[in-house]
């Protein structure tokens, strides 16, 4: 009988058996316990951070049964754990789960990287993870660094950084973590040096093309940085968004029953936070950042409601059938490829002091046939003996007017050359604008002008303000007469 009691206390299992169980049979629990070995702040739960965990979980699983699966996107507000969950600590769980497995992990600087890697080495060197899992995880001695380690069981944790090295390496995770600084996003070559890193050097790095997967969080900061590249290109993405206020941007849409008072996280995101958010990153800052929307609703520097309509058969009233002089303005992109600028095409008329706007027209045509849709454009929207066509006097736009100049008989010129950037060239027009001097003619361009106007300067494009600006500078920009006038 004694040897049978004996039997029965050696069944029962310790603590730290029951503790490994439960954190390997779900990541939110090891989330929960080994949050202390990487963290010295106390942990504050938010149901935010279960769901991602859990989702998280179920690309692991679909990984497991060695299934495909596309490839998943993270939305959320900086302050809400998302490196500690995805980049830090699930690389080590994955490890508890199958201890062969190969992490690649990146992020726009190479000292953050480091530091995500350092605090998974952390959590598995750590005396807890130790006794919960002894002898589970041993990182070998020869290859233990900061950057790239290996575990005995010939797992690997290999880190870069947008534009590094990673010839050679190969993952069954690829985790890009914040791809692009926010401060550097307006810059289009940061844009184009990210979206090339994440969508054409890491794509390669998978071990398994069907199985592998790449899991990218990062808050939005533009139409074209690399979450919007996958939203735009990806017909299938595990999209998980999760701005800081509900909205009709949430993705999965299910998700925001979780919301509490509208709000993602009432305790590190109460509105005190949000309001402090907003008066320290600005409109733009937090509408990427926080909202998770490339520009603040309503419009940036240039808004919605700014822009009144106008039916056409109100427009012949309102000018009461007299004779109205159309101008014309051009942004030429000599080219038919998707993926580049398209030339901009816009006929407007001032009447009194308010700008019309009649036509909006993007086209994507290489120079031929675009020099021969521009008098077809011009002709079918008022062209007359008193209107002028502007275009932009670019490389390609001075030989654009050059051919129009002597295939037609159109009064074309160029364009005077922009002197500013183009923020501070929207941010001269924003108050005529605000004051509703500009009313667009109604048609089916007005949505996509007014969308593409609303989100500058983070747009995909941006020949509808190009133009617009053209427009306005040349009737309240001060004539040389009025300005020698002016200064006797």
């Amino acid at each position: 009988m004694m040897l049978v009691a004996e039997d029965i206390l050696h069944d029962i299992p310790t603590e730290e058996e029951l503790l490994a169980d439960l954190c390997r049979e779900r990541f939110y629990d090891f989330f929960l316990e080994f949050w202390e070995t990487i963290e010295a702040t106390e942990l504050v739960p938010n149901w935010h951070i279960e769901y991602i965990c859990d989702q998280l979980q179920q690309v692991y699983e679909t990984w497991e049964r060695k299934e495909s699966q596309p490839d998943v996107l993270i939305n959320v507000p900086p302050g809400s754990s998302k490196s500690t969950t995805v980049t830090q600590l699930f690389p080590a769980w994955l490890w508890v789960k199958n201890a062969a497995i190969r992490t690649i992990s990146s992020s726009y600087a190479a000292d953050l990287s480091t530091a995500h890697a350092v605090k998974t080495r952390d959590c598995i060197t750590s005396d807890k993870f130790q006794r919960v899992f002894p002898g589970l995880i041993e990182i070998k001695s020869d290859e233990g660094g900061k950057t790239a380690y290996r575990n005995t069981k010939m797992g690997q944790r290999f880190t870069t950084s947008t534009g590094g090295r990673v010839t050679g390496m190969h993952g069954d995770f690829i985790i890009v973590d914040d791809p692009i600084n926010p401060e550097e996003a307006e810059s289009e070559t940061t844009r184009i040096r990210a979206n090339r890193f994440v969508s054409k050097t890491l794509s390669t790095r998978k071990t398994n093309k069907k199985r592998t997967v790449t899991i990218m969080v990062m808050q939005r900061l533009h139409e074209l940085d690399p979450a919007g590249e996958w939203i735009s290109k990806k017909p299938v993405l595990r999209h998980i968004c999760l701005p800081a206020e509900a909205s009709a941007d949430i993705r999965p849409p299910e998700a925001v029953q979780y919301y509490v008072e509208g709000l993602l996280d009432v305790n590190r995101l109460d509105q005190e936070a949000i309001l402090k958010a907003k008066q320290d990153l600005g409109s733009y800052g937090y509408a990427g950042q926080f909202a998770q929307r490339p520009s603040p609703e309503g419009g940036g520097k240039l808004k919605k409601a700014w822009f009144g309509r106008i039916s056409w058969p109100d427009f012949l009233v309102l000018t009461k059938g007299q004779p109205v002089v159309w101008e014309f303005d051009a942004d030429t992109a000599l080219t038919k490829k998707q993926k580049n600028d398209p030339t901009g095409l816009q006929a407007s008329a001032f009447v009194g002091n308010t700008l019309y706007i009649r036509k909006f027209e993007w086209v994507r045509l290489e120079m031929g046939p675009l020099c021969r849709h521009i008098p077809e454009f011009v002709q079918g929207n008022g062209y007359g003996a008193g209107s002028m066509l502007y275009i932009e006097p670019k490389a390609n736009g001075i030989s654009t007017v050059q051919t129009i100049r002597e295939n037609t008989k159109l009064n074309v010129v160029e364009a005077p050359p922009p002197t500013d950037d183009k923020v501070t060239r929207a941010n001269s027009i924003a108050p005529f604008c605000e004051s509703l001097r500009v009313v667009l003619i109604d048609g089916s361009w007005c949505e996509p002008w007014l969308d593409e106007v609303s989100t500058f300067p983070n747009a995909a494009h941006d020949e509808s303000v190009d133009l617009l600006g053209q427009a306005i500078r040349r009737h309240i920009t001060p004539t040389r007469k009025t300005r020698e006038a002016q200064s006797l």
